[in-house]
């Protein structure tokens, strides 16, 4: 196994999650990369993987994350980070004002690529868009987003509690599988 696995990300909590939930010894790198237009968080993750290899000529990882609410047709889906930018969880929530279907999936892929190419793995979560903000902990959509099962949003759970579920912890177990096995 690898010592270090440089992660390619601003993100210092997506860092702080990937070292909880995986026990790998990762090191963050911000490095401006092209990111394509694509409702696909897979799509998205290889193409940045794939540039972020070319660009330090080491093996590398990058997320990408989405959020698709199905009265949407899927939005934001990979574009969570813009709406989140121009119209914050609160915009999203005043767009869904009068929707009565709230079902929503929340969805990351962590792709890795080295000499070899690139490798992708997803890890997605069902839940519900509630009807105000709840929650002062996380980021991004985490207090609009409520996983089936569970009585309240990521941003009202504790860390620990949320890397016990997200969707990230599934594709980051993926991934750990994967370099283990190297």
């Amino acid at each position: 196994m690898r010592r270090e696995i440089l992660f390619i990300t601003r993100n210092k909590k997506k860092v702080e999650e990937v070292r909880a939930i995986t026990g790998l010894n990762v090191i963050a790198k911000n490095l401006d990369i092209l990111e394509i237009q694509s409702l696909d968080v897979e799509e998205v993750a290889k193409a940045k993987a794939l540039s972020a290899f070319q660009v330090v000529g080491q093996p590398v990882i990058v997320d990408d994350t989405g959020m698709s609410i199905d009265s949407m047709g899927g939005l934001p889906g990979a574009l969570v980070a813009w709406f989140l930018d121009s119209l914050q969880p609160a915009g999203i929530l005043r767009l869904m004002a009068n929707e009565e279907n709230r079902k929503a999936s929340v969805s990351t892929c962590i792709a890795y690529a080295d000499e070899t190419g690139v490798f992708a793995f997803t890890g997605t979560i069902y839940g519900s868009v509630t009807n105000s903000l709840k929650g002062e902990n996380g980021f991004g959509y985490d207090p609009i987003f409520i996983p089936d099962g569970c009585d309240k949003t990521y941003a009202e759970m504790t860390s620990e509690e949320k890397n016990e579920i997200s969707m990230r912890k599934i594709a980051l177990l993926k991934l750990k599988k994967f370099i283990l096995s190297q």
